[in-house]
């Protein structure tokens, strides 16, 4: 079993687009460190990647890393999910994501 390092910034749940590439997806929740994100083919673990997210009408460029992966389910229309942290994140998406400054959502563990 894979043991992830503790996160450094909380989650937030929210639905953004994400451009990687010729694909684009829907993140399930975004921190200032990374995302999460479902589509129906998923890279594997340590798998480098570059794109944009969406945020409030904003196009933000990002360099990640994917750290995890759960294949699609395609028998029962369930996209796979994977996680990505950033390498280089996009400029201001901590201020776009909590612009208030409130803690989000306490932060959870994707299931295995």
């Amino acid at each position: 079993m894979q043991h992830l390092k503790p996160r450094r910034s909380t989650r937030y749940r929210r639905r953004f687009r994400v451009d990687l590439g010729h694909t684009a997806a829907l993140t399930v929740d975004v921190s200032a460190g990374g995302f999460c994100v479902e589509l129906m083919r998923v890279l594997p673990p340590g798998a480098p990647l570059e794109g944009s997210i969406h945020v409030l009408g904003r196009e933000l460029a990002f360099a990640g890393q994917v750290v995890w992966a759960r294949q699609p389910e395609v028998g029962l229309n369930m996209r796979g999910r994977m996680g990505v942290r950033f390498t280089r994140p996009p400029a201001g998406l901590k201020q776009l994501i909590d612009p208030a400054g409130q803690p989000g959502p306490p932060p959870s563990r994707p299931q295995a």
